[in-house]
């Protein structure tokens, strides 16, 4: 196993957004270093990146190649003339949402909820509750989080999200982490008062589609990082804080229903392809829980352990 490693979608200076890996403190543009590898005669095929989904497409084979690619940068040191232009630091790039997943699927209440059934209970003889967000929601790890202008009830919902590596239909959970090619951070911001109290509606119930899917709703990233370097995925620390105060603070290990047979869940239904992201569920500290929900001005700060965190800020909608 080479260096661990992470990926990102980045851009520089108004550049086009590009794909680059992330080793240490260093952000290093994926292309260029590649076209260094394949000139020292390093690399087993050529392969020039236009954006994650195309190195997710064959992911077993790309990642082995990275896996080279690392070794071969360190070997010869990040400093060296061949590739320093490509070599920059987090600070001095913009980082976009790591990628544009064809299909995203969330898990709603798969934690436990205060004073409610026990994790055992609630998965026992039943089965997950999934909806799906539209790629209109992604945003960046650092852009705004934009309120809709009718709306007062903005809550943050910090959750663990897997990105497929590996074309999936009806596989079985003990199998199904062998096809996610890495973890991110996602953010499920949803609107709880887009239903008005006295409002007709023709189904009475949740309106996912109002409460869930409004542009920026679905902060991603900063980083995808491999499955390879993360370890127990149902082990990871996660928190949210807003304007600096801690109000998520949990572990993956606590859901209802693991990231394995959310998969298999998933896959049940239709054949999940490389890219597609399925998101496993937020902890208990949502606003909906005390009352307080996000305001203009806010900072949102959702972190995973080893996978980085995200800071948003709350803005009003322009009109």
């Amino acid at each position: 196993m080479s260096e661990q490693f992470k990926l990102a979608t980045v851009s520089s200076a108004g550049s086009p957004p590009f794909v680059a890996l992330g080793l240490g403190q260093s952000v290093i543009a994926l292309n260029p270093a590649l076209v260094h590898f394949s000139a020292a005669g390093r690399a087993r095929r050529r392969l020039q990146v236009a954006g994650m989904l195309e190195l997710l497409a064959d992911w077993e084979a790309n990642f082995d190649l990275l896996q080279e690619l690392v070794s071969f940068l360190l070997s010869q040191g990040l400093e060296d003339e061949r590739w320093r232009e490509a070599v920059s630091t987090a600070e001095r790039l913009h980082f976009h949402a790591p990628l544009q997943p064809p299909t995203m699927i969330y898990a709603a209440v798969n934690y436990p909820r205060p004073g409610r059934a026990s994790r055992a209970e609630l998965a026992s003889g039943s089965r997950p509750l999934m909806f799906q967000k539209t790629s209109n929601c992604i945003t960046g790890p650092y852009d705004d989080i934009v309120k809709p202008a009718a709306c007062e009830q903005v809550d943050w919902e910090v959750e663990l999200a897997v990105v497929m590596g590996t074309r999936t239909r009806d596989i079985a959970p003990e199998r199904a982490l062998d096809n996610v090619a890495g973890y991110l951070v996602a953010n499920d911001v949803t609107v709880r008062d887009f239903r008005k109290p006295g409002e007709k509606v023709s189904i009475p119930g949740p309106d996912w589609f109002g409460s869930k899917c409004h542009e920026s709703f679905a902060p991603l990233g900063p980083w995808l990082v491999p499955r390879a370097f993360v370890g127990d995925c149902h082990n990871l620390h996660l928190t949210l804080k807003v304007n600096g105060e801690t109000r998520q603070d949990a572990n993956s290990g606590e859901m209802i229903f693991t990231t394995q047979e959310l998969i298999a869940h998933v896959a049940a239904q239709f054949t999940l392809e490389p890219g597609d992201l399925i998101s496993t569920g937020t902890p208990n500290g949502i606003g909906m829980q005390s009352g307080h929900f996000l305001k203009v001005g806010d900072v949102v700060e959702a972190e995973i352990e080893g996978l980085g965190m995200q800071r948003n800020r709350v803005v009003a909608r322009a009109r």
